[in-house]
């Protein structure tokens, strides 16, 4: 099985540095930078094997362990080939401090494919200057006296190192707990375990065993641990079922909003302490944070008011669907309940009449029962566009009542005006041609009611469809296909009332 091959390594490994202690230390050696290498290639086959955003999340973590693998390298060449003992290497060590980069760019950027390229470039930028600069702040604590290092450098250089796997551990902790989803949840929870297990061994490696004759690099190799460790996890593979874990909301929304400065207030923080031992780099790393920083928030804020605009016309278009009666095109019932309630406030204030017209095809359920509904709808389709192209305000709302009605809404329109647009709009619909021999007419045709009153609220309002609709029912037994008004006075009195 896969996940035995890293358990295998370091059972070689250890079986070498029993059974053939002649080249134990060279072994050791060479096992630090194979391991990690190997690791970075199980964390590449992982990221063939997941189809999401997370592939992206494992290949830059075989990124990071590649970096690492150079250090070790530059290790082995200046301590086997060159064998100069217990020194500092100046490309080693920035090779290890370049490798927790893409762990930092991880933690801080969008890497996900949600995010915005140019924001994870800046993210790029603002990581790599981050470990550039440390490296050059700790180096300069290294060989702070005299040039060259000394007890209280390596001393200094060390808790430094322990500070910045600190930092990557307690950040992957929060970025498991806080994931979105379980293949983010199962990058951070491999990484977190990787950074306690590594900061634990480099905490004993630094403090207790590198420098000290005692010791090898066969105790310093226990490093290989934590590379065998994430191997495993990248081996094992995605979980078959979903891990129980529960989210706290108040820690998903500290991690986003903390998210898009960890990166430039770390540089800025890093590049102030710089700043007094090498000015002009410094300066850069300064500047570099709150450029970052500036793009940074203005491309999120950009995508925000893009996203908001996006918001609103899916808004927009729901609430046309929401309001559009899905037969005949026109507005629904609830949309002309909101015109007219939008129309009693509007009214109120200017003092002008609204005039509400009450539409109904005549003999509609005989053509529905002689010719089937698919041509009653038919029917109704073409009564619709023919009422709203007589309309001719664009103000002017024309809605779908409930059946073979329609209710046309005029503003600033009293009961004469109104009479006139029915007329209108009875010609408009017998001028269709609609055959129905159901009716005395012999053609499709429809009664109109007309109602018109100054509106004082929502009652006034439903109080003046009522009316109309018994100027339509008046329009019926006056013989159909005829315009017919409320009388003023019983209009007023039931808008007012």
């Amino acid at each position: 099985m896969p996940v035995l091959y890293p358990i295998a390594f370091l059972a070689v490994q250890l079986a070498i540095f029993v059974f053939l202690p002649s080249v134990a230390a060279a072994a050791a050696y060479v096992a630090m930078v194979a391991a990690p290498l190997l690791a970075a290639l199980a964390l590449a086959g992982r990221a063939r094997r997941e189809t999401g955003p997370a592939r992206a999340g494992w290949r830059v973590l075989a990124l990071s362990l590649t970096i690492w693998s150079l250090g070790a390298f530059g290790n082995l060449w200046y301590e086997l080939i060159e064998a100069r003992q217990y020194e500092m290497y100046r490309d080693a060590m920035l090779a290890f401090n370049l490798a927790a980069v893409p762990i930092a760019f991880l933690l801080a950027s969008d890497w996900r494919a949600t995010g915005h390229r140019l924001v994870r470039l800046i993210d790029a930028v603002l990581a790599l200057s981050l470990g550039q600069g440390f490296f050059l702040y700790t180096w300069a604590m290294l060989t702070a006296h005299g040039g060259t290092p000394d007890d209280a450098g390596v001393t200094a250089m060390v808790w430094l190192l322990d500070a910045q796997n600190l930092f990557l551990a307690i950040g992957t902790l929060v970025r498991w707990r806080a994931a979105e989803d379980e293949a983010e949840r199962s990058l951070f929870r491999a990484l977190s375990s990787y950074e306690l297990v590594y900061l634990g061994i480099v905490f004993i490696n630094n403090h207790f065993l590198a420098g000290n004759p005692s010791f090898g690099p066969q105790e310093s190799s226990i490093v290989t641990l934590a590379f065998a460790l994430l191997a495993w996890w990248a081996l094992r593979g995605p979980s078959a079922a979903a891990e129980l874990h529960r989210r706290s909301p108040v820690l998903v929304r500290a991690v986003r909003s903390a998210r898009p400065i960890l990166l430039a207030g770390a540089l800025l923080i890093v590049s102030l302490f710089l700043i007094r031992v090498d000015y002009a780099y410094g300066a850069a790393g300064v500047l570099i944070a709150v450029i970052g920083y500036a793009m940074r928030n203005t491309l999120a804020e950009v995508r925000h008011i893009e996203h908001g605009e996006l918001l609103q016309r899916e808004h927009s278009e729901l609430r046309s669907i929401a309001w559009t009666d899905a037969l005949t095109g026109v507005a629904n019932r609830r949309a002309l309940e909101h015109a007219l309630s939008g129309a009693a406030r509007r009214e109120l204030q200017e003092r002008q009449s609204v005039a509400v017209l009450m539409i109904d095809i005549d003999h509609f359920k005989l053509l529905n029962d002689r010719c089937g509904h698919v041509a009653g709808d038919a029917c109704l389709r073409a009564v619709a566009q023919a009422l709203r192209h007589a309309l001719a305000r664009p103000g002017d709302v024309l809605a779908r009542y409930g059946g073979e009605e329609f209710i046309a809404l005029l503003h600033e329109a009293d009961a004469a005006g109104a009479m006139v647009v029915g007329e209108r709009l009875r010609a408009a619909v017998e001028a269709l041609r609609i055959e129905h021999l159901g009716s005395p007419f012999g053609v499709v045709t429809v009664s109109v009611g007309v109602a018109g009153a100054i509106l004082h609220d929502d009652a006034a309002a439903a109080a003046l469809v009522d009316a109309a609709d018994r100027a339509l029912y008046d329009a019926k037994c006056d013989g159909r296909n005829r315009v017919a008004t409320a009388p003023i006075g019983v209009a007023a009195r039931q808008a007012l009332s």
